[in-house]
This record gives structure tokens, C-alpha cells and sequence, in this order.
């Protein structure tokens, strides 16, 4: 038997078809770092941010908000490879994490999957296997982890 790599982060494939998708997202939020910041220091352009003190609603916004897409695609033999990719994301930009989270910033790793469900078959909405040592590398690290699904009738 091949051991599996130490950060593997799926152990098994999902039960996708071809017609869904999925994307493997970060958020990060920060009281004092700016979104120009963290995009230099992770060499990643936000799909959507804000910037800490600017307005939204007539409130002030105190925090900054910055989200990116790290990986996305729509065929299951994909998955588990952007996972992977996702984790060596992380692990390159293990230095950033300590100092972000220790001055009160916050980070989210997205697993999004848009599924269409197939009734007659009795599909499952969403089976994901996480290995453990990921798991506990993203909790390490201080990392939290949303897992959404989302139906597409």
C-alpha cells in the first residue's frame, strides 16, 4: 500500500457529475490589515473585498473583508486535486497565517458545491470525506472551515 501524502485533504471521490461545480474559496477579515496587504503578502487578487472604515448601508464598517477564489471546476476528477492545491495554497502561506490571526484577523476556508440532485436516483445532496490530518492542520493553524451546498433544480 502507497501512503497517502501527509496533507492529503480527500480521501475519496465526491459523487459529482459532470453537470456540477465547485470552488474552494478563503475569506479573511482584519480590524487593521488592508486588502492591499493581504493580496501582496498571499500574491492573490480578491474576487470581492472591503476596505476596513469605508461605509456600507450609512454604518461604518470597522473590519476589513477580502475574498478569493482559490480553486474552482465542474468534474468530479478535479475535486480532489483542487483540494490538494487548496492545502499547498495554505501551507505556502504558513508564515502569514500566525501573525493575520494573532492580531485578531479571521480566515475561512469555503468548500462550495453546486449539485443537481437527481430525486428518482435518491442522490445525496453532498458526501465529502475529509481526512483527519487535514483537519487538523487547518485547525492548527487556526483556519475554520464552511462546507455549503447549494441545489440547482
Amino acid at each position: 500500500m502507497i501512503p497517502l501524502p501527509m496533507l492529503s485533504a480527500a480521501s475519496m471521490r465526491l459523487p459529482m457529475t459532470a453537470n456540477d461545480s465547485f470552488s474552494i474559496d478563503i475569506a479573511l477579515r482584519h480590524p487593521s490589515c488592508t486588502r492591499e496587504r493581504i493580496s501582496k503578502a498571499l500574491s492573490i487578487k480578491p474576487r470581492a473585498s472591503h476596505r476596513g472604515g469605508s461605509k456600507i448601508e450609512n454604518r461604518p464598517k470597522s473590519w476589513t473583508h477580502f475574498f478569493a477564489t482559490l480553486q474552482k471546476g465542474d468534474c468530479p476528477d478535479d475535486y480532489e486535486n483542487a483540494l490538494n492545491r487548496a492545502v499547498l495554497f495554505i501551507e505556502k502561506n504558513a508564515a502569514f497565517w500566525p501573525d493575520f490571526i494573532g492580531g485578531q484577523g479571521e480566515v475561512e476556508l469555503i468548500l462550495n458545491h453546486t449539485l443537481l440532485e437527481e430525486r428518482a436516483r435518491g442522490d445525496l445532496c453532498l458526501r465529502l470525506h475529509l481526512r483527519p490530518d487535514f483537519l487538523r492542520r487547518l485547525s492548527a493553524l487556526g483556519i475554520g472551515l464552511r462546507i455549503q451546498g447549494w441545489n440547482r433544480a
